[in-house]
């Protein structure tokens, strides 16, 4: 249903019931793929300021850094602009 690519990867949200005929078809047509997993999409995504995109950012590295957290997820935008004065 939506697609997006870049240089590193290829993300394909589809329906739930969709995803292993979906994955199956790609294998088929592209050879072995790294992965296929199941996610929640948000429904409304929050647009984040300078100062809460710092500190959200912060917060989420500190999670990943955690050997006991798997993933992580968030209902969040920000900006290119926003991104390139975070650095």
């Amino acid at each position: 249903e939506d697609v997006s690519s870049d240089e590193d990867e290829h993300e394909i949200w589809t329906a739930m019931d969709a995803l292993h005929e979906v994955a199956r078809a790609l294998e088929e047509a592209l050879g072995p793929a790294e992965g296929a997993k199941l996610a929640w999409r948000p429904q409304t995504t929050v647009e984040l300021d300078e100062g809460n995109a710092g500190t959200l950012l912060k917060l989420i590295d500190t999670l990943e850094d955690d050997d006991d957290v798997q993933t992580v997820w968030g209902n969040y935008e920000v900006s290119d602009d926003v991104m390139a004065r975070l650095g």
